[in-house]
């Protein structure tokens, strides 16, 4: 196909995926989203298609006229499409680049991390930025995803001989379950393990109510503390 005519079947698509997020489709958005994709789009033409999408609902957030049912559609499409797609997306470039950079930099790892965002939880975008940065900086990284139980924390630990399991959650109502890995560690013997803590909702609320070795605030801060921090 000519390139002015792919050029304008990506415009028609990315002006379809604008219409089914505006409308609430979110099915729709995230299989047209993820073809965008497949078709080497650039993420950051399906990001403005997106954000075009939601502003066409701006005057339906008005006093006048609020429409809270569509803007909630809406939003939960594009929300969709940011952690089925994009997300993804991102991650798989980040593991390419962290993959090349392990290879030509055969150091062994003198730490080890085992992460992943708590049952519950479907978002974990975050939780890999923190994984990436811990790869370049020599930490073996153990990424179990998204929706982990505690027992696979902790197994992992264990098997893999971590010093830190790092667990992450936006979600308030999947808080409960970070309180129980620390404890657990300790039953069975390995509370030496450290637990750190990350994401808007564990921000929310504290090391001591939640058992953890460590809250931080940004990735940045989990990565200071996962490799400056002497084991003991």
């Amino acid at each position: 196909m000519p390139s002015k005519e792919i050029e304008s079947a990506k415009s028609d698509q990315l002006t379809d995926l604008a219409s089914l997020v505006q409308h609430g489709e979110n099915i729709e958005a995230v299989a047209c989203a993820e073809k965008l994709l497949d078709n080497s789009c650039p993420v950051e033409d399906i990001i403005s298609a997106l954000s075009e999408g939601l502003a066409i609902l701006r005057n339906k957030c008005t006093v006048e006229n609020f429409q809270l049912l569509d803007v909630l559609l809406a939003s939960r499409a594009m929300v969709e499409v940011v952690d089925e797609c994009i997300s993804r997306k991102l991650q798989m470039d980040m593991d390419q680049i962290a993959d090349a950079f392990e290879r030509t930099n055969s150091g062994a790892p003198v730490k080890t991390l085992v992460i992943g965002t708590i049952q519950g939880d479907v978002h974990d975008l975050g939780k890999h930025i923190v994984a990436t940065l811990c790869r370049f900086n020599s930490v073996k990284v153990i990424n179990l995803g998204k929706d982990v139980p505690v027992d696979t924390f902790v197994n992992t630990a264990i098997r893999e001989n971590a010093d830190y399991i790092g667990v992450s959650s936006l979600m308030t109502v999947c808080l409960a379950k970070i309180k129980d890995i620390k404890p657990e560690l300790i039953r069975r013997g390995y509370g030496y393990i450290k637990v750190v803590g990350g994401g808007s909702a564990v921000q929310q609320s504290s090391m001591e109510s939640l058992n953890l070795d460590f809250v931080a605030h940004d990735a940045f801060d989990g990565l200071d503390y996962i490799c400056k921090r002497q084991n003991p």
